[in-house]
Parts: C-alpha cells; structure tokens; sequence
C-alpha cells in the first residue's frame, strides 16, 4: 500500500479527518520522539504508519487459513465428490419447520 510522505499523515484511505487519542507512559512517548526523528516522519506520521502497518499485517493473518497438505486435499476431495444424502438431516428438516431462537 502506498503511504503519505513523511510528514504527512493524510490517509490514502479518506479525505475525512477523525481523531485517536492514546495515553502512553513518558517513556514510551520519548522512545516514540526518538524514532519519529530517526525516520525524519513527525510524531503523528511516525505513530500513523506504525499502526496502519500492524493493523494490515494483522488483517492479512485473518484472511490467510494455512492447514497442512492432507487436510486441503482431503477438502479439495469433498468438495469434488458428489453430494451424499444425509437422512438424519433431511428427516430433522422434514419433522421441524420451525427455527429455534437462542435464549
């Protein structure tokens, strides 16, 4: 993805403007003030990529399900396979037309 130029924290995402705020310890602020330097990126674009950054890698782990080759073939193969009747389901959806509700 395309990040604003250090500097500048205009997100590609929306013209719009909304807030964040955070409370940090000092120390994490200073530790914040001396990377944001160390990148010559203000604070607020230092903070703002970092977080964009983390929040992208963790939505890519959410989209991903790896399992391990016998479990995907064996899928695959289902998947291929022609449907199979399943009488205890068909009879539960001949006996009941009513949907339960949860409590």
């Amino acid at each position: 993805m395309t990040r604003p130029a250090p500097g500048n924290t205009a997100s590609p995402r929306h013209d719009t403007r909304s807030r964040l705020e955070v409370r940090i310890s000092t120390e994490d602020k200073n530790l914040i003030e001396q990377a944001a330097h160390a990148r010559r990126e203000t604070v607020t674009g230092f903070v703002l990529h970092a977080a964009l950054d983390a929040a992208e890698e963790v939505m890519r782990h959410e989209r991903i399900t790896v399992v391990p080759p016998d479990f995907f073939e064996a899928i695959i193969d289902s998947l291929d396979a022609p449907p199979q009747r399943n009488e205890a389901l068909a009879r539960a959806a001949r006996e009941s037309r009513e949907i339960p509700k949860r409590k």
